[in-house]
């Protein structure tokens, strides 16, 4: 054939000498069954010598839908996300699909015009970290026949599948190492309100406090929003008013590298002065002076399964949703140190 032509499927069925549902097969790895060994690789040597694509739209008119997984991000500047998404779209080619990221700046008119242009353009499935719409209005605004995985934050009133980490056993966690380096004054700086993640890490964190008999005082607790710039300030601020703490734990890594950035400023030494805990764990911790002691959040794992969930639902015809709770670990590094006794007594 001349180079310039067009390969189609009914050109392969044609050279192979089977029909075109025998190719498709071949093309869909389901030659399982009563096809001969022989035709499957005479089918395939066809497929490589004349280098043809199936085209992506094509391979899911059955369904009427694409081989295209749509991923929706709230900040793809945030090192965390963009690691998130990094193993997301490495298991969906991995499975036969591409991806299409939509960044929303965590707005919710923004999250809601991409899930009409995703849901427009017939994606398979889409993979959602919601900042900012409700269980009701995703449900109003997607099709019956594309499914809908929520990652990273969940929302009450949504009765689809979720997978996220464990953000209140990881609060709970963080205090209580720090707990046990002998911290009792901890300035907590939280994320965005109304998201699950903060939520959960500050419940787990204050529960913590709670149960060894100390009393968190609210003035301790700085509502952020996981971004370095606004934790710059708090810590700058907090330090101008004189409050006394001896570690920050912020509730994201970027949070935490603003805080240290303060903290230097002004005269003061990550840990010797004032110690500092992260959470998520993100690939620049360990590039940082001093690098950062966080709560990793398995976000490999979690854009995986997500993935996997998101393919068995589009196989499937269950709508029943399920909660997958990912653990968090504790990642030791050097910006938390033991508080020395002297340390406590001012």
């Amino acid at each position: 054939m001349n180079r310039q032509t067009i390969i189609t499927l009914r050109d392969i069925a044609k050279l192979a000498g089977v029909s075109t549902a025998t190719v498709s097969r071949v093309l869909n790895k389901k030659e399982k069954g009563n096809m001969r060994k022989a035709t499957c690789e005479r089918i395939k040597r066809i497929i490589k010598q004349t280098g043809y694509t199936p085209h992506a739209l094509a391979s899911g008119l059955r369904k009427g839908l694409s081989n295209v997984i749509g991923v929706i991000l709230p900040d793809n500047v945030n090192p965390y996300y963009a690691q998130l998404g990094k193993a997301v779209e490495n298991e969906c080619f991995n499975n036969g699909y591409l991806t299409l990221f939509c960044n929303t700046n965590s707005d919710r008119k923004r999250e809601a015009a991409y899930i009409k242009h995703l849901t427009g353009q017939r994606v398979s499935g889409i993979l959602l970290c919601s900042t900012g719409l409700t269980g009701r209005e995703i449900r109003e605004l997607v099709p019956d026949t594309i499914n809908v995985i929520l990652m990273d934050e969940e929302l009450e009133d949504f009765s689809g599948d979720v997978v996220i980490g464990d953000d209140y056993k990881g609060g709970y966690e963080g205090a209580r190492y720090l707990y046990n380096l002998g911290h009792a004054d901890i300035l907590i700086i939280t994320g965005p309100e109304k998201r699950s993640s903060t939520e959960n890490r500050l419940r787990g964190c204050l529960d913590f406090i709670s149960e060894t008999g100390m009393v968190c005082d609210e003035r301790y607790i700085m509502r952020g929003d996981y971004n370095l710039r606004t934790a710059y300030n708090i810590v700058k601020e907090a330090l101008i008013k004189k409050l006394r703490f001896s570690v920050v734990f912020a509730f994201n890594d970027l949070m935490a590298i603003g805080v240290i950035k303060a903290i230097s400023e002004n005269n003061l030494s990550v840990p010797q002065d004032v110690s500092v805990l992260g959470y998520d764990n993100i690939f620049i911790d360990d590039l940082t002076n001093p690098s950062i002691t966080t709560v990793a959040t398995p976000f490999e794992d979690l854009g995986r399964i997500a993935v996997k969930r998101l393919l068995e639902r589009i196989d499937s015809e269950s709508k029943r949703g399920e909660r997958i709770l990912l653990q968090p670990t504790l990642i030791v590094r050097e910006s938390c140190c033991q508080l020395k006794k002297a340390q406590r007594k001012k």
